[in-house]
């Protein structure tokens, strides 16, 4: 069974790199871990990753439910949001989509493997 590739979209390094941990402990590989809607553009150009979990506030113009609408016009990845805050606005943008879905932080590791492997069976 081939691993399934994730890309990781989280403006806080050191949070980003504890999801990455738990992420390959749960058996998937991680393609990279990016700060911005731009840097995820780049490397989903390059590997289109199996599932794309992404923080709703990001670095750089974009959001992260905005970078998600460009890349699935795109690439039809699905995303997991990983967010601390969402307001009504956000919710019903990612509930418009049925490629989305959203965990809240802060969640525990078994949330998080529940939650991506919903997405990866």
């Amino acid at each position: 069974m081939t691993k399934k590739n994730i890309l990781i979209v989280e403006d806080e390094p050191f949070l980003g790199l504890n999801i990455k941990q738990k992420i390959e402990s749960f058996g998937f590989h991680v393609i990279a871990v990016v700060p911005s809607g731009d840097e995820a553009f780049q490397i989903v150009s390059e590997k289109v990753p199996d599932l794309i979990l992404m923080d709703i506030n990001l670095e750089g113009p974009l959001d992260g439910i905005d970078t998600a609408e460009s890349l699935r016009e795109q690439f039809s990845v699905p995303v997991l949001f990983l967010t601390g805050f969402l307001d009504d606005t956000a919710k019903q943008r990612i509930d418009l989509n049925p490629s989305y879905a959203y965990l809240m932080k802060p969640f525990t590791t078994d949330q998080l493997k529940v939650a991506v492997s919903s997405f990866t069976n």
